[in-house]
């Protein structure tokens, strides 16, 4: 499980530099246009994605029975 999170840690952190550099044009192997939709893609799939997850979660997720006490006494 360590090795899982030092991987993603260390592309997370590679991520962020390359991002950085390419929007502040430091780097110039993508271009700037296609940087930009590319996030916002991500973004939008991000939060699609959490929605999905959520319905599917919803849906799946087994019925509680609530218990209505019509003052039947007891």
């Amino acid at each position: 499980m360590r090795v899982i999170g030092a991987l993603l840690l260390s592309a997370g952190l590679l991520g962020i530099a390359f991002y950085t550099t390419s929007f502040l044009g430091l780097v110039r192997l993508v271009d700037q246009e296609v940087l930009v939709r590319v996030t916002v893609y991500a973004i939008a799939v991000g939060i699609l994605a959490v929605i999905s997850l959520l319905g599917y979660l919803a849906l799946t997720a087994p019925a509680q029975h609530v218990r209505v006490n019509r003052g039947g006494g007891g």
